[in-house]
């Protein structure tokens, strides 16, 4: 088939065009060329900047695709563009979406479904701003989309991702853990690191695009993908610190103390204070999607930033010494304590 990315050259979309190549697709990436890749001539190269909607329309305009993924759509002007300029001249249209989606309605429950999307929403606080945002950029996004497939049917799939984990991870969110492990330090798990989620492995989501491509019957529809085993944050430590070969020193601080110490929790990226459980039953059988067990791509993430990571720590790393300063202040704390 004929595939256009927009993106690809970053973490899953980058495993995505590497799949799409050994699949025998003829691939054509459109990005800045910000981010160098090794397709070298195996794929086509248009550069362009997503957030330029005249150029986008201008250059791509006409041409025509089999399929077109969309990894960086992330305002709702991005997806009006790309439905103006890709109407009548695909045959499928695959949206990468998030699961953060859901993270703006009342009361969500555990796990989520598809239709939990339709939930009544919390306005916008400052408390939640910046996720809020995000969260209603990406459903605006969605909107955009399911509203031309009811009225010109667009031939758009949407797949909804929580927290990506695997090989090429440019977030680091995982690597902060482990380098909290390999410094042997104290880790502070804030409330215990007892919220629960379920991630998903970049390698399911490219499984799952390459073997849907055209797949007629999830037009208009939107799917969840994520791991079938619920973790906790200190499942997910404990398991890192075993791959490696080290005996993690946690340390249980409830999230309250943390912000009133002033240190906050944004030094363990996996925290969160309601558990996030995504249902993948449609998935499974619409899409035929299946999931690597935690354990193999944990060890698979870990090796990959142990042997082949090249780059700096996280930023939340910066946090390492006044972290450590106060799990020994809290520790020291609770030997003096007394009924």
């Amino acid at each position: 088939m004929k595939i256009l990315v927009i993106g690809g050259t970053r973490f899953f979309g980058y495993h995505t065009v590497k799949q799409l190549l050994k699949d025998g697709h003829d691939v054509t990436l459109y990005n800045r060329g910000q981010t160098p890749d090794d397709f070298g001539d195996s794929v086509s190269h248009i550069r362009g900047d997503r957030c330029d909607p005249s150029g986008f329309f201008s250059q791509l305009r006409g041409m025509t695709f089999d399929v077109v993924i969309d990894m960086i759509a992330f305002k709702q002007k991005d997806s009006q563009n790309a439905v103006r300029t890709f109407q009548g001249n695909i045959g499928h249209f695959i949206h990468i979406s998030t699961a953060a989606v859901y993270i703006m309605t009342k009361d969500y429950p555990c796990p989520l479904r598809e239709e939990d999307y339709d939930r009544p929403l919390y306005p916008q606080s400052k408390e939640r701003s910046e996720l809020w945002s995000y969260a209603h950029h990406k459903r605006e996004c969605e909107e955009v989309l399911l509203k031309a497939h009811s009225k010109n049917g667009f031939p758009v799939t949407m797949l909804r991702l929580p927290i990506v984990m695997g090989e090429r991870d440019y977030t680091l969110r995982a690597y902060s853990y482990f380098l909290r492990i390999q410094d042997r330090k104290p880790i502070i798990l804030p409330d215990s690191g007892l919220n629960v989620f379920t991630h998903v492995y970049q390698g399911d989501i490219v499984k799952t695009i390459a073997s849907n491509l055209q797949n007629f019957r999830a037009f208009g529809k939107a799917y969840n993908l994520a791991q079938e085993e619920i973790v906790s944050l200190r499942d997910f430590v404990l398991k890192a610190g075993e791959v490696l070969g080290i005996k993690t020193k946690l340390v249980d601080i409830p999230s309250e103390i943390l912000a009133k110490c002033s240190l906050g929790t944004t030094f363990s990226p996996l925290f969160g204070r309601r558990p996030f459980v995504l249902n993948v039953r449609k998935a499974r059988q619409e899409l035929d999607y299946s999931s690597t067990p935690w354990h193999v791509w944990m060890e698979r993430t870990v090796r990959w930033f142990t042997d082949e990571y090249k780059g700096g720590p996280p930023d939340n790393y910066g946090l390492r010494k006044k972290e450590i300063e106060v799990a020994e202040r809290y520790l020291k704390s609770l030997k003096s304590f007394s009924f």
